[in-house]
């Protein structure tokens, strides 16, 4: 099974479309439609827990990633941008390609009086810092556990 999110969620139509482009059903998968957001947590829960192989769609850094370890799959081809627009991301477009997802950037915001009162070492640090998806899913997977803001 390849396990798909929701209906409504763009990563959904991104996802249904990968299956046809990698052929996914002449692979013998089957495309698995959860319902909602926690219909697709779940999957992951339950696969996890019973140590069953997952393949599916889901985002990064979130709590959830950070309580399961889970692997990214490589595409076996790069991103192309006027594919992804063409026909990735519409739900109706007959033809797919293979295709990666566009890898995003992460920048750190501050509003303009903090950083007028933080200082220049306060605003070297930030500028410096990087966290890897791994760390801030754990972050947030120990905040998810401890009630934590």
């Amino acid at each position: 099974a390849i396990y798909n999110g929701p209906q409504g969620w763009g990563g959904t139509v991104v996802t249904a479309q990968f299956y046809k482009a990698f052929g996914g059903e002449k692979a013998g998968f089957n495309l698995i439609d959860t319902g909602s957001a926690a219909g697709l947590d779940g999957s992951i829960a339950k696969a996890y827990e019973r140590k069953e192989g997952w393949v599916g769609y889901y985002w990064a850094p979130t709590a959830l990633l950070g309580k399961y370890e889970m692997v990214r799959l490589d595409y076996g081809v790069d991103n192309d941008p006027a594919e992804w627009k063409r026909c990735n991301t519409v739900a109706d477009c007959a033809d797919p390609k293979p295709n990666a997802w566009p890898i995003d950037t992460i920048v750190t915001l501050v509003a303009k009086p903090f950083s007028e009162k933080a200082g220049p070492e306060v605003m070297d640090y930030l500028k410096k810092r990087s966290w890897s998806n791994q760390t801030l899913g754990q972050l947030m997977s120990w905040m998810t556990d401890n009630q934590a803001s």
